[in-house]
């Protein structure tokens, strides 16, 4: 692998992290679904994405990018965890 191939591999994993590293949502029963919801989501964006890019062009800078667009195109719109107001310090 060339340092440029290698470098294009971990922007798509650099991409994956980002895509299923949610915040932490509020300790509220809706937030919670919201929260494992959007997980779902994303990560069934990823593996679609994956499969497909192993499929057909193999090119890890598109799926890079198209896991990033999935992930823009799905935001965060849950409250998030608030260590003072949801549980105290710690």
């Amino acid at each position: 692998m060339n340092e440029r191939t290698e470098a294009a591999h971990v922007d798509l994993l650099e991409a994956i992290v980002a895509a299923l590293n949610l915040p932490l949502p509020s300790i509220t029963e809706a937030d919670e679904r919201l929260y494992y919801r959007l997980l779902e989501r994303r990560a069934l964006a990823v593996r679609i994405v994956i499969e497909s890019n192993r499929a057909v062009s193999r090119d890890p800078r598109l799926a890079a990018a198209a896991i990033r667009t999935r992930t823009t195109e799905e935001p965060v719109t849950y409250t998030l965890w608030d260590d003072k107001k949801d549980g105290g310090e710690r």
